[in-house]
């Protein structure tokens, strides 16, 4: 699956989307173009005057259903609520503190947490396929116990969108296990417990890889890199924030390659969009979320 196909399968339906707080330009311009494009309803969450104060400014013609809140916490608890009565496919931040947002999430009363650990999922385009990078934004120093969270979280997503089976490369600075060097023994026993049916019959985990060999079968036949798969992993696991982070900017930046970012964990994405993404960044986000919660 493409994000062509991506398109089409939202160019048919109109999916809703709750927006917590969007009282300011970025996340109403979003909304703005996602329902200009006709695959989205949009339904804010916060201060019924200032959101309509910024619609009259950038779209007078904008008609989204408001519900008021008058305190950031009550905007999340609303916003959470329409996912879990099922009145909402996926859930975006707008102009909220992203931890009282997620507090709301992951209430254990009143939230919709689906797993232990929400982590970050970079979903990008190449070679006419879906790939996915995790976690480079929620999870600063994961420990193993986080990564098996992480990659589970992570296959869900991957198999929603054709991947199967999914196959998980571990990335490390060491492509051989190197007991100086964490993430490489993380990830040979992260492979170890793919052997044993941790993730499933339709997940395969192995490392650790060097991002070469984990992307390129030459790359890994001239290293002489045996493992269970070699090269075109569909996820690539980070050693910790920082990696996931850089790389997904540069593949971004560098790459110019159409992508998207979302939450995972819950029991619908969470889309947390940047100021610095740009409008395409933004609508594949949307697009991607909605997607994950019809397929």
């Amino acid at each position: 699956m493409n994000f062509s196909d991506i398109d089409n399968l939202l160019g048919n339906k109109k999916v809703t989307l709750a927006i917590c707080m969007p009282e300011e330009v970025d996340s109403i311009t979003a909304a703005y173009e996602a329902s200009k494009q006709g695959f989205v309803n949009c339904i804010f969450v916060g201060n019924i005057d200032k959101m309509q104060n910024y619609i009259d400014d950038i779209a007078p013609n904008f008609k989204p259903e408001m519900i008021d809140a008058k305190t950031p916490e009550e905007a999340a608890f609303k916003t959470v609520e329409l996912v879990r009565n099922g009145r909402a496919k996926a859930l975006m931040k707008g102009n909220i503190s992203t931890p009282i947002l997620l507090k709301a999430v992951l209430n254990s009363e009143t939230g919709i947490k689906d797993s232990s650990v929400l982590s970050h999922v970079l979903v990008y385009e190449t070679n006419g396929k879906l790939r996915f990078l995790t976690d480079g934004g929620m999870i600063p120093s994961p420990n193993l116990d986080n990564k098996v969270e992480i990659i589970k979280n992570a296959c869900k997503i991957a198999k929603k969108f054709g991947c199967n089976p999914v196959k998980v490369g571990v990335l490390s600075a060491a492509e051989i296990v190197n007991t100086k060097i964490q993430s490489s023994i993380d990830a040979a026993v992260l492979s170890k417990m793919s052997d044993q049916g941790l993730f499933g019959d339709d997940c395969i985990v192995d490392g650790p890889f060097g991002l070469d060999n984990v992307i390129s079968e030459k790359a890994a036949k001239i290293k002489q890199i045996k493992k269970k798969f070699e090269g075109n992993a569909d996820v690539m696991l980070c050693a910790d924030i920082d990696t996931g982070n850089i790389l997904g900017k540069s593949i971004l930046y560098y790459g110019n390659t159409r992508a998207g970012g979302m939450i995972i964990g819950a029991k619908c994405p969470v889309i947390l969009l940047s100021r610095a993404d740009t409008k395409e960044i933004r609508l594949d986000s949307i697009k991607l979320a909605l997607a994950t919660g019809e397929i």
